[in-house]
């Protein structure tokens, strides 16, 4: 379930500015339900608030180049929970999580 509830939280975050904004402001309350492994929950609290931004510019780069699709092929499919810790470890380590 935590992988599942892993790809739920930051495909939330990638496309829901209010619950971005819960998280990085609040994140007791954005994660209250959610079952994470306690790495993952670290590493979503320690982001900085732009991460999720430089992501999305990231990903809309990534879509003009390989189409609607392609850019979020990461987050679909028999993969999703895979991708999502690469994800969440792109975040952490690209865009500087503490």
């Amino acid at each position: 379930m935590a992988k599942q509830d892993l790809t739920t939280i930051i495909s939330r975050a990638l496309t829901d500015e209010e619950f971005r904004a819960l998280l990085l402001s609040d994140p007791d309350t954005a994660l209250a339900g959610y079952e994470l492994e306690e790495a993952e929950e670290k590493a979503l609290r320690n982001l900085p608030a732009d991460a999720f931004d430089k992501l999305t510019m990231d990903l809309e780069n990534r879509q003009s180049k390989s189409g609607f699709m392609g850019a979020f092929s990461l987050m679909s499919g028999k993969d999703a929970a895979l991708d999502a810790s690469t994800l969440l470890n792109l975040l952490s380590n690209k865009y500087g999580g503490k």
